[in-house]
């Protein structure tokens, strides 16, 4: 037996079930392409269910999905591609500024056309005339959350940010009409995240996800979707550019915010400066 996962695939085939023996067939042959793409989506271009792919992962002894990405992709990509998908091995500094820079710039451009600004401005909306404001981020999103917190309190409403996914849990269970959930996931695939927001939904609170612009689990629990694009691959656990467009979407939505009551905001920013300036030397 082939210890490889395509090999383990290949294996695993002939004990499969029909649907599951279709997945397969399509792992085996677009390995390259199946490390890039949301559950979702792959489950819509195959034309099976999500819980076909992850039955398929489970019967070669993995624990979902993401885990065969993961596993897939050491086999097959290049690993200096789990530092940033355009270094080479022997780029000097300025070579390595540079491609981080393009690659960020590129996130920037093409997250601009591929968010839809009709969502953009529901969620601006949204925002101003929310009771409570949440942001769930988990993992490399964490730091995404805390920084929108840090704006969004500016505001004058109530702000908080979850890291924790039992805290996300016991926060979203209290939540009510009225009140708002931005839950930050660049694959949109993480489990935590999504029950949270899930939760929240079930309780009337609005969920705005924050996540890549491709289908995947997050989807279906969300009331508005703000799409970010970027050439980083989905299997990887660290994100670099999609963090710039997610910090850039916050940016815009607090901006947008902030300008459905442009006196007040001014205000806010005025005395949330002067309360630190004795901080500072």
């Amino acid at each position: 037996m082939e210890s490889s996962t395509l090999g383990k695939i290949r294996d695993g085939k002939p004990t499969f079930r029909e649907s599951e023996q279709t997945v397969a067939e399509y792992v085996l042959a677009h390995p390259r392409e199946v490390v890039n793409l949301p559950i979702t989506e792959l489950a819509e271009r195959i034309g099976v269910s999500e819980a076909t792919i992850v039955r398929m992962c489970k019967q070669i002894g993995f624990r979902g999905f993401q885990e065969l990405k993961i596993n897939l992709a050491l086999e097959i990509v290049n690993p200096l591609q789990a530092l940033h998908e355009e270094i080479k091995e022997g780029d000097d500094a300025d070579t390595i500024l540079k491609k981080v820079v393009r690659a960020n710039v590129q996130a920037l451009d093409t997250t601009t056309n591929v968010l839809s600004t009709n969502e953009l401005r529901r969620a601006i909306r949204t925002l101003f005339e929310a009771k409570r404001i949440y942001f769930y981020g988990v993992g490399g999103s964490a730091p995404i959350a805390m920084d929108a917190a840090h704006k969004f309190t500016k505001t004058g409403k109530p702000v908080i940010a979850y890291n924790d996914p039992h805290m996300q849990a016991v926060a979203a269970i209290l939540l009510s009409p009225g009140d708002v959930v931005v839950g930050i996931s660049h694959s949109g695939s993480n489990r935590d995240t999504i029950e949270a927001l899930e939760v929240a939904k079930s309780r009337g609170a609005t969920t705005i996800g924050i996540t890549h612009y491709a289908r995947s689990p997050i989807d279906r629990v969300l009331d508005i979707k703000l799409g970010v694009y970027s050439s980083e691959t989905l299997y990887r656990i660290e994100s670099a550019s999609s963090r710039i467009a997610q910090l850039t979407i916050i940016d815009a939505l607090f901006v947008g915010v902030c300008l459905c009551e442009p006196e007040r905001a001014i205000n806010n920013i005025r005395l949330t400066r002067e309360v630190i300036v004795p901080k500072r030397f």
